[in-house]
Parts: structure tokens; sequence; C-alpha cells
């Protein structure tokens, strides 16, 4: 294979020069850099406006570019999506800078991602001047009386501060709420004049100290928490289900330790993994098994109503078209209770749950093993029926995988390449180094093929759906693993890369390595399943389902863009038997430092 070169990369472009030994604060936005600082925030995530360039220079030539150091993306959208995989792959709040109105509403979609996926981004935004007399004619058209009504429909909080002091409280607090479970984004709009305005001699600095501390994990009731425990006693077949509580690394051993106790089954939530893929009680690919159960428990799920098949009406759900619908007990432990935002319908209906524990999950989820071992450690009829349960389940568990891949097979050495052979070909690629799935398309991951060891190997989807995330939340966390020596990993579709291919440049820029697998099947996929479904259900030819769906006279060299960016690339893949090279290459391309970037043509 012919491999395309990257350019060489400047490491000092983005440091200033000719600054001070010792900064001096001179205006309202040095003050708002150090406060910056001094909340701990590594990097702010931007796409240039006028309207905080009295900000952007002080991050620049006051604060050295250091601690917090500004991020350059190409476009509102990727620096949301960059600060919400950051915030993911890091384990802490981002924060990120909107222009005005326009990079707000630019920035929009991915703000909703983040508010649905629970993850915490303080977003600051430029605006004004409040004072008409201040403001050039361009501030008319791109300043409101209320910035903030634009995303407060999907924020935890907003607001608009009027003074330099009251800025610095906005800010504080907006953090705190933005890092308070359950988790999400924040926004505060400063007004351009408080940035640019001289600070006074006696202007407001916060040292940041334990009252600026997040509120610590909540426990369940203890007697709400018994009659769960008890009821998973008297299970004749238990079921757990895991959802957000998967980014945490630490999950995976008392949830695995409760599964086994019980004897239960386990299915992952939708686009998470929180258990190792190779358990023998890990049941996913499993359709029939929640409607066995008669004891479901939930951890922190997106969608309750989902996961027990309540969508299963007349129309189809592509989905969940494989899961049968469940008259179990229900016991949902979330916090979700306390998001109280009516605007979206995102989380479904009110699902019928019989036990509510409203407390952190994975406080709940120690509280909860404990309390069932002591209730089941000496109760000898319950230990045998979860002993036999065990059995049963890896049993089950071995005819699932025997099934995915016959399945697999027939279509093993087709071209265009199936999914389920590249899933298979590029975890083969990374399986011996320190990976972490940043990013993987739902549809197109085929269950199975990754052996994930359980939670914090992947950082989960979007959140609330909006196509364009992938790139930059990769680049985000390929940002945050910088160093670290994890090899970050993305499978996206050709759609998704299309709509914010720009994050590749600022991954490079910044010399985050990372391994970007393209799948291209030449057409947004998800709705081409649409378009032939509906087209069965009318008796009409489902042959037409390409038109207005399909990327094709001309195909699109996707690589050609990833190289403009600087990321490296070889020629696309389309005999499945030049998978195997081709990503290896791209591995030991990516150790090296690299964005290396693979173009698979697939089928959908």
């Amino acid at each position: 294979m012919t491999v395309r070169k990257t350019p060489a990369k400047n490491p000092e472009i983005d440091v200033p020069v000719n600054l001070p030994n010792e900064p001096v604060v001179e205006y309202g936005s040095d003050i708002l850099t150090q406060l910056l600082a001094d909340m701990g925030f590594d990097y702010v995530f931007i796409n240039p406006g006028s309207s905080f360039r009295g900000l952007h220079d002080s991050l620049v030539n006051f604060g050295a570019n250091k601690a917090p150091k500004v991020i350059l993306t190409t476009h509102e959208g990727i620096a949301v999506s960059m600060a919400h995989g950051y915030a993911k792959a890091s384990g802490k709040i981002s924060v990120c800078i909107l222009h005005n109105l326009v990079g707000l509403m630019q920035g929009s979609m991915g703000i909703y991602n983040a508010w649905a996926d629970r993850t915490p981004i303080l977003i600051l935004g430029g605006s004004g001047p409040a004072d008409p007399a201040e403001r050039r004619f361009i501030d008319w058209a791109h300043s409101a009386n209320s910035q903030g009504e634009l995303v407060r429909p999907f924020t935890k909080w907003q607001d608009e501060p009027i003074t330099l002091k009251a800025t610095c409280d906005s800010m504080l607090r907006a953090k705190k709420i933005a890092e308070t479970a359950p988790m999400g984004p924040t926004y505060v709009s400063i007004d351009s004049i408080i940035q640019e305005t001289p600070a006074a001699t006696d202007s407001p600095h916060h040292p940041i100290h334990s009252g600026y501390d997040i509120a610590k994990p909540s426990a369940a009731n203890p007697a709400t928490l018994k009659d769960a425990a008890e009821a998973l006693i008297r299970s004749k077949q238990p079921l757990i289900f895991a959802g957000r509580i998967g980014l945490d690394e630490k999950v995976t051993e008392p949830l695995v330790e409760l599964v086994e106790f019980l004897g239960a089954a386990y299915l992952d939530d939708r686009n998470i993994v929180c258990f190792p893929t190779s358990h023998p009680q890990n049941l996913n690919g499993d359709g029939l098994i929640t409607a066995e159960a008669d004891v479901l428990v939930t951890f922190e799920c997106q969608d309750v109503s989902n996961l027990i098949g309540s969508y299963n009406t007349g129309r189809t759900n592509i989905q969940s078209a494989d899961m049968k619908g469940t008259n179990a007990l229900l016991i949902n432990v979330s916090l979700d209770e306390y998001v109280d935002i009516s605007w979206s319908r995102f989380g479904g209906p009110v699902a019928p749950i019989g036990i509510q524990v409203t407390a952190d999950p994975i406080f709940v989820l120690h509280q909860l093993l404990e309390l069932v071992k002591e209730l089941g450690q000496d109760n000898k009829d319950f230990l045998k029926a979860a002993a036999t349960r065990r059995n049963k389940l890896a049993g089950r568990c071995e005819a699932v995988k025997a099934k995915r891949q016959e399945t697999a097979a027939e279509k093993w050495e087709s071209s265009p390449i199936s999914l389920a052979r590249l899933n298979h070909e590029v975890y083969q690629a990374v399986k011996d180094e320190p990976w972490i799935m940043t990013v993987r398309n739902h549809r197109s991951h085929a269950d199975g093929f990754w052996d994930y060891p359980g939670a914090g190997f992947y950082l989960g989807g979007d959140g609330g759906g909006g196509v364009g995330y992938g790139p930059g939340a990769a680049a985000g966390a390929a940002l945050a693993l910088k160093g670290s020596g994890k090899l970050p990993v993305a499978i996206i579709g050709d759609g998704d890369f299309l709509m914010s291919s720009g994050a590749l440049w600022t991954a490079v820029h910044h010399q985050a390595p990372l391994l970007i697998v393209i799948i291209d099947n030449h057409s947004w996929g998800n709705d081409e399943h649409h378009q032939i479904e509906v087209a069965g259900q009318r008796n009409r030819p489902p042959e037409n389902a390409h038109i207005g769906l399909h990327m094709r006279d001309p195909d699109i060299d996707l690589l050609s863009i990833a190289k403009g960016y600087g990321a490296w690339v070889e020629q696309i893949v389309e005999d499945p038997t030049d998978l195997a090279d081709a990503l290896a290459n791209a591995v030991e391309a990516t150790k090296n430092g690299e964005v290396a970037v693979v173009q698979v043509i697939t089928s959908i």
C-alpha cells in the first residue's frame, strides 16, 4: 500500500512571545482567566468570536496560553463535542466558549447531546454589550435580552451577570451545578464590556477552597433499599441492566459480584458497556431474557421503557425489534427524577417502576451488593437457586455466541465488507494495546466481536442522537488521553465524519494520537434501513430506498479530506483480506503520535 505522508508539525506554534515575566491584572477578562485557572481547567475549546475577544486576549497574553490552553476548532458544534468527549475521557468538567447568539445556535446541538448524556460542561458565551451606547452595528444583530433562552431547555442552569464580581460568582456556581449529579452543561454569558473594562484595584478574586466543593454521592433510603434487596433474593430470574455508570472503571468489580451472587442475567443499556463481554452471565444479544425475568434492576439507564420493550406497538422499532415485553417488578436506580426540564421528551414515557431508588447509582450499587449478601449468604435455598441459574445462563450465553458467529460467517468474505468482519479486524489490531473505545456507532458496532473487560473501556454515545458528534468527541477524548499511554480508537460513520471532519485538524494540531476507522457505506445508512422498512410495510419497491440517502457519483474520497487536515492515511480498503495490514499500519502510526484514519467500504 502507498502511505500518504503527513506534514511536519510545529509544537511551539501556540506559545505566546514577548510577555512579561510576571502577569499583571489589568482587565476584567484577566480576572476571569485567573479564575478559570484556579478552577483547574487545562483547556478551553473555542471557535473564535469577537464577543469574547477580551477573554481570548487574556487567555493568551495574561494566562500565557497555559492551563487553560486555547483549543481552536473549526466549528462551534465541534468545540462542544470536543468538550463533551474530553469530559468523559478525563472524568472531570470541561469548558468551552461560544460566540454570542450565532455561535450559541451553531453549538446548540452539541449542548443538547451533553445534556442528554449527563455530561458536565461549563459553557461561556460572549454577549452584549448590555449598554446600547456601547454596541456596534453587528452587536444589535448578534445579542439578545437573554442569550440563555436559546439553551435554557437543555442546560441545568444559565445566567447573564451584569458586573465583574457577579460574573465570577456565576462561573463558580455554574461549575458546581454542572458537576452535581445528575450532571449536565451550564451556560454563563459574559458581557463584552465586563471583559474589556480595566479592572479596579479592589476587583474580586475568588480563591478556590472547600466552600466550592460539590455534593458527595447520595445514599439510598434504607427501607427502599431493603425492599429492593428482598425482592432480588426472592426472584426466580433476576435481570440487571446498567447504563451511564459504565464510564467509571471501578464499577466493574461490584457489578460482576452482584450479578454472580444473585445468579442474575445481565444486559448493557443501549450504547454503553459496563460488564465484561466474555462473562458467562452476559446475555447481550439475547432478546428473550427480558420477558423471562421476574425482577429487573436498572442502574442509571437512559430510557427504561425502551429496555422493557414498551415501544413494540403497531410500528416496528428497528432498535429493539427483538426485545420482548415484560411484566416483571422493575427496580430503577437513578437520579433522573431530579431532572425537571419538560421541554424535551428525552427519557421516554413514565415506566411502570415498582421500586424507585433515587440516589447515586454507583453508591447504591455498593449498598445493594452489601445488603443482598447479608440477606442471602446463609439462605441455602437462595444459594442453590442462584447456582442453578448461573449454570443455565452460561449455556445460554454460549448459544448466543454460537448464533452470532454463525450469522457472521455467512458474509465473512464478502465485499463490501461486513460490519462483523470490520469489528473483528479492528479489535484484532488493537487488542494487545492499552486501547479505549472513544466513539462507536451503535447500529454498526456488531456485538460480541470486541472483548470489553468491563466499564471504563468505552466512553458511550452522543446522548441526544445528534449526528456529527463522533469526530469532535473522539478528538476531545484523544486530547484528554494524550500522554496516558492509552490508544484511543473511534469507529464512526461516513456521514458523522463529513459533518464534523474539521475536528481532525484540531487533533493533529495538538498532536493527540487517535485511530479513526470510517465505516463508509456511501449512505446515510440508518435512514436507509428506515426507508426499506417503510417501503415493505406499504408494499412499495425497496430498491428505491437509496434515493436521497446515497452519497455516490462521485464517491467521496474521505481519506483525501483527512489528509488535508494532516492525518496519516493509506488507500481505501475494499477487500476484507486487506483489512489486517491496513489496520496494523494505522495502529503503528498512532503509536508514533499520529492521527491515523482508515476508510473501509462496508455494507449498510
